[in-house]
């Protein structure tokens, strides 16, 4: 019975820990402009988790992470709402007028826009995990993305995936970008180690 109540409580601390990191998360994103440094600070966070354990915590890894990294990630949001809109008019553009080649110019946006998700979507682990200029931030998490093209194609299939299950159960909001941002996490870890194991470098590791 003891042993029971132990892993009980083992589960709801651990729950318990998402939920908090989830919160800090969606009070973080509250501005708006400072998703990318909260978006960063909780992977920094998954990224404590998986070398020392739930008992790291959640609120000081957090906040000292969106202080460190603010500044590199706050760029890197402001470029993405920048491409961002550029994709949006020149989508609004195409869509609302007929021209020759339109074909061509949308389906060069369709594949820009691809590209621009991919690298989205592998920059925060490079974030947390290396330090690199921004320009070469970038470039690697676009490298990484097409390179390990199934990896890219898992982590998207996993997003939609817990998109569709929040819909039909919206209560697990709750716990929505903490357990993406781990699971992903362990995705981009597996592709790290492949790297290493290839003898290949990113850039110098963060401590």
């Amino acid at each position: 019975m003891e042993k029971t109540d132990n892993i009980f409580f083992r589960v709801l601390d651990i729950f318990a820990h998402f939920v908090l990191l989830n919160v800090l998360w969606m009070i973080a994103c509250i501005p708006i402009v400072t998703f990318f440094p909260a978006t960063t600070a909780m992977f920094a966070v998954v990224r404590k988790w998986s070398t020392q354990g739930i008992e790291a915590g959640a609120v000081r890894p957090f906040i000292r992470s969106f202080k460190e990294n603010f500044k590199k990630s706050f760029l890197l949001g402001i470029v993405g709402l920048f491409v961002t809109i550029i994709l949006v008019l020149d989508y609004s553009i195409v869509l609302e007028n007929e021209f020759t080649g339109r074909s061509v110019v949308l389906t060069l946006l369709l594949f820009a826009t691809i590209l621009f998700a991919f690298t989205s979507l592998y920059v925060f682990f490079i974030l947390v995990n290396y330090e690199l200029r921004l320009r070469d931030t970038l470039k690697n998490a676009l490298f990484l993305s097409i390179s390990y093209i199934f990896h890219t194609l898992l982590c998207f299939v996993i997003i939609f995936g817990m998109i569709i299950v929040i819909y039909f159960m919206p209560a697990l909001f709750i716990i929505f970008g903490s357990v993406s941002s781990f699971v992903l996490y362990f995705i981009f870890q597996n592709i790290t180690v492949r790297i290493q194991q290839s003898s290949k470098t990113l850039g110098k590791t963060s401590v």
